[in-house]
Formats: structure tokens, sequence, C-alpha cells
């Protein structure tokens, strides 16, 4: 064997390495018994770094580094950037933008994967020619009253009024901000617009997110606003959906139904928790887009970046803010507001609006200072606003050990908890006692641990038992909170959706999980028939995206870890309605605030003006 494989077959035996990236080194060997040790540790790093989120690797953060010293500490060194470069170019295995191989290499030293260099550049190329395509024609005195209109008095802010009046105009429009900032409402006064001014029915408007989840906020959102005295008698689309339900994604390939050659037929599409799509599902999302259909992307740029690789949104974002002279004028004609416009814009300047001031939090509110020191990695100020007196609804508590955790849960959760298990014992119906578990929920960094999901599950239903609530080792009882861990399209229940087990009324002392439908109808499903799940007192801040909550926990783990991060104290900290307690160390919790997730990608540069598109 290789002596580099063997040394990455002993960085994968002590966890340093997935079996994927060494599979993928060992694969790469086969294809070219040629290749140097410098391409195979390419190979085994960018399948890494994949796995990890990255859409790429760059050589340049890597060359003449140390890496996978594994338990000995020894590893081996990098090659020398020139050097590497070099060696990849005369591998059969690597090509150029534009060639069909394994790996391929753009000039700028960012390897790829084939796949995810073929999707990053399709993604490049749908995007920019989606914000070249001509403004829609309209008469601007029309648009500029039923802006007055719908932005009565002093309803909405100046941002909401440039988002609504791009949204209107552009093809292509990204509407972001955070929680509280009116981005949903802000898309219920340009769907009232479009009806108004193009004509478009509500039948012809599509509303779709990543999970279940997040599509029934959406139209809960929705519904509220249709209830605004600006919006009387507009009739907004009554459903939503998953996207992999709108594509028609299977289960069993990944394949969608729909695509370029049997394309969606909706004339408006409205993504909302865009953070929340990878790379690979939004290349698709597009790929069934016609061009003439209108394109708004909702979410968060500063939350958590989505499970599998890439950080679409912050990358369609990053650079693209601020309006062309020529627009910033139409917009300003339209709003009544002075418009600076940005000296060299870039393509997709025009088709991004900020929301940035938030009605959920007053200015005085903790969570919303909190949040904006996160943000800006300001960690004095963040231990600082945790520590003082007032205000209460965001505080610090110790929790160095399983036993400071044990006793937390029992003083603040096990009450709540307790009143919920009592709704669901007594005959509550469903939306009762899911409404109280959304009330207080407890987020963690981690799954497993004493301070992840499973270790924190596992302490509530001791506690529970102990209490006398449940049967000690009982799966399933009254009240037990539900979450799907996997999509099943027959059943109609997804990745993300919660659901709580309560006494069947059809079927009289057996047991059943209800899920909420879109229509804000509960279904019952027999606990046998369900998809893989999980007990859900606790949950992953990564699970928690595109949900509120009026109580929120956030669980530290003990010890510093990769995967804490100011943009996952962000999305904690973002789920919050009135308070929010973080339970951990000052010094692992300083640590998370001056740690960025940021994912190597080049999709900011496809889309920048002097990024060449193969």
């Amino acid at each position: 064997m290789n002596v580099l494989l063997d040394q990455l077959h002993s960085a994968r035996r002590d966890g340093e390495l997935s079996d994927i990236a060494w599979h993928f080194a060992e694969l790469l060997s086969r294809l070219d018994p040629d290749a140097g040790s410098s391409v195979l540790l390419a190979g085994a790093l960018v399948s890494e770094r994949t796995v990890a989120g990255d859409v790429c690797l760059r050589l340049a953060d890597e060359a003449g580094r140390r890496l996978l010293t594994g338990a000995a500490g020894e590893g081996f060194k990098a090659p020398a950037l020139a050097e590497w470069r070099e060696s990849l170019k005369q591998s059969r295995s690597v090509g150029l933008p534009g060639e069909y191989r394994p790996l391929i290499l753009e000039p700028d030293g960012r390897l790829y994967l084939y796949r995810y260099w073929d999707w990053e550049n399709r993604l490049g190329r749908d995007l920019l020619a989606r914000a070249a395509l001509p403004d829609l024609a309209l008469d601007e005195t029309a648009l500029a009253q039923a802006l007055d209109r719908i932005f009565p008095g002093q309803q909405g802010t100046t941002a909401q009024r440039v988002a609504a009046a791009l949204a209107v105009i552009r093809p292509f429009t990204v509407i972001t901000g955070g929680p509280g900032t009116g981005k949903t409402t802000t898309v219920a006064r340009v769907l009232a617009l479009l009806q108004e001014l193009v004509g478009f029915e509500a039948g012809q408007m599509a509303l779709a997110a990543p999970t279940g989840k997040a599509a029934a906020r959406l139209r809960e959102v929705l519904a509220h606003a249709a209830g605004l005295p600006e919006l009387k008698g507009v009739r907004f689309p009554t459903e939503t959906t998953t996207v992999h339900r709108l594509l028609g994604i299977r289960a069993t390939d990944g394949v969608p139904r729909r695509h370029a050659d049997n394309p969606l037929t909706c004339k408006v599409l409205v993504v909302d928790e865009v953070s929340m799509i990878d790379l690979g599902l939004m290349v698709k999302l597009l790929d069934a887009v016609p061009a003439q259909t209108r394109l708004i992307l909702v979410g968060d740029r500063n939350q958590l970046a989505s499970v599998e690789a890439g950080s679409v949104l912050d990358d369609i974002c990053a650079g693209s803010e601020g309006l062309p002279g020529e627009l910033a004028a139409r917009i300003g004609r339209l709003t009544g507001i002075d418009l600076p416009a940005v000296r060299q814009p870039a393509p997709l300047s025009g088709s991004v609006a900020v929301l940035d001031e938030s009605w959920r939090y007053a200015s005085d509110s903790g969570i919303g200072r909190l949040s904006e020191a996160v943000k800006a990695g300001d960690t004095e100020k963040v231990l600082r606003l945790l520590e003082e007196p007032a205000p209460v609804d965001a505080t610090l508590k110790r929790c160095a050990s399983e036993a400071d955790l044990a006793e937390l849960l029992k003083d603040q959760a096990l009450p709540h908890y307790t009143r919920n298990l009592s709704l669901a014992a007594g005959g509550a119906q469903a939306g009762e006692v899911l409404d109280g578990f959304h009330s207080l929920r407890i987020l963690c960094a981690h799954r497993d641990g004493w301070t992840g999901v499973s270790g924190v599950n596992r302490l509530v239903e001791l506690q529970l038992a102990d209490a006398g609530l449940i049967q000690p080792g009982t799966p399933w009882y009254p009240g037990r909170p539900v979450m799907i861990l996997a999509n099943d399209y027959a059943l109609g229940l997804f990745n993300g959706d919660v659901g709580v087990a309560l006494v069947d009324p059809d079927r009289p002392g057996q047991i059943a999980v209800f899920f909420p439908m879109p229509d804000g109808r509960f279904r019952a499903i027999w606990p046998g028939r369900l998809p893989p799940h999980e007990t859900v007192f606790a949950m992953t801040v990564h699970k928690s995206q595109g949900s509120e909550f009026d109580r929120t926990v956030l669980v530290l783990p003990e010890r510093r870890s990769p995967v804490l991060s100011r943009e996952l104290l962000y999305t904690a900290l973002s789920r919050a309605i009135s308070t929010v307690v973080i339970w951990g160390s000052r010094e692992i919790l300083a640590d998370a605030v001056s740690q960025r997730a940021r994912r190597a990608s080049g999709l900011t540069h496809r889309l920048s003006a002097s990024a060449p598109t193969e």
C-alpha cells in the first residue's frame, strides 16, 4: 500500500479522517497509479472538507502545514503551494474548469470534487442570468401609489419599502434580515402588489421552505398578515410546502420530478429560510424555476449554514448589497426615499435587500443587544450583557458538570414539562400540548454527550420517571414530544417535523403520534409506522431553525468544540421571543463568540464582476 495511504488509514483509525475521505483517496490511487502523495492527500482533504460542509479546498490554507497529526502527534507536512498545484496539474485525475475529471483545480488554487464544482458553476451562471434580466415595466405612479396604500402612515420601515419595491420590479430578489425585521410581512405586501399591479392570482404563486416546520411557520405568518387592514381582501396562497415536495424529489435516489425539462408552472416563487438550503438542493431548485418566474429568496444570512455543503445565502449576499445608480434613482422615485448608489456595483447589486430594524426586540432588549454583540464578535460586550443585573431576558447560568445540568433541569425545565405531560394525560388537544412544548425549548450544540441532545433528553426522562409522570423504560407515553429524522414521502413526514404522542381518541388505550398539517389540523400516525425519530425535549440548534420559542435555553458543551461558533450562538438566540438562558461557562461562551463558521466556497467569486464563468 502507498505510504501516504497508510498514513491516511491511520488518520481514519484515529478518527481524524472519515471513511469516505479515505476511500476516495484509495480510489484516486487506483484511477491513477502514478499519482503522487500530494495528489492523494489533496483528494482526501477535499473529500473530508466537503463532508464538513465546505464546497472546496483552498490549497493555500493547507500548504506547508503539518496535517493529520493523529494520536502519535507526528503526521506529515503538506507540500508548498506552488509544488502542490504543479503536481495536481500533472495528474490524470485532476482537470481544469470545464473538464470532466474526479477533481477540478481552479486557477486561484481552489480544489473541488467534480460534482461540487459543477453545482457551484451552474448556480453562479443561473443567478447571474436572472440578475441580468430586464426589470418589470410598470407605471411608476401606479406602483408608488400602491406602495403608499400597503405601507400606510408609519407602517413598515424604510428598508421594507425599498425591499418591496425591488421585489416587485426585479425578476430575482433576495430579502435578508434578522429575527423580527419583517421579512415575511414584507413578502406578504409584495404578493399583494403583484396581484394588484401585474394580475397574478394566488393560485399562480408558490410558497416553500426547506423543512415542514419552516413551511408551516411561513403559512402562519402570511395568515396573520392577511388580517392587516391594508391587506384586507388580498387572497394569499393557502398552501406552503417543503422544497423537496415542491420539486418532487424521490426518496430513493434524490432525483427531482421537476427540472429544466419539466419545470414548475408558478408565476411567483417565494422560498423562506434559505440559509438552510445547501448547494446541491439550490441547484436542483433553480433548475426547475423558469427564467420568467419571479423568484424571491428570504432568510437570515447570519444564521447557521445548511447541514450539507455550502453557505449559499451568505455567499449570494456577500458584496451584493446596495443599488446601481439608475435603479437607486428609480426606487427613490417610487418610495420617496433618497437612496445612495454604489460606485462599483456587483452583478447582483440591486437584487439583495437588507432589513436591519427589528420589531421583535425593543431597543433595550437584552436578547436584541446580545444578538448584535455576538454577530459583531464582541466577546467582552457579550459577557458584560449576560452578567449585568438588568435586563433579565438574557442570562448566563454556570453549568460545569452533569450534576449542575440535572439541577438546572429540575429547577427550570421540569415544572414546565410536568404541566405539558399533565395536559396530555388529561386529554388535551395536540395543538395545546405542542404549544406548551414550543413555549420552552432546550437547544444543544451537539447530539451526543451529557451536554448534547441525547444526554439532555435522557436526563429529562429520568426526572419525569422519578416524579412518577412516566413509567421507567416505557418508550411511548402521552406527552412524549417526537422529532422526525428522515423524510418519508409516503407518509408526508419530513426531517425536522415535530409531533406529540397522545392517546388516540379513535382507538381507546392506544398511543398515536399527532403531527400538525399545513391547514392547521392534526393527523394521527401509529408509532410503528414512523420513519427514524427521537424524543425531543431538547434539539440541536441546527434543527431549531425555522422555529420560534417563547423561552429558549442553550446548553453549551463542557469543552471547546469546532461546532461552536458565533453563527451557532446567533441562531440559538434568534429562536427566542421573550427570554434566553445560556447554561455553560464563560470560557466556552467566549471561545464560541470568537470563532466564525466560515465555509470554503467560490460562489461569491463567481458572482463578482471579474469572475469568468465556464
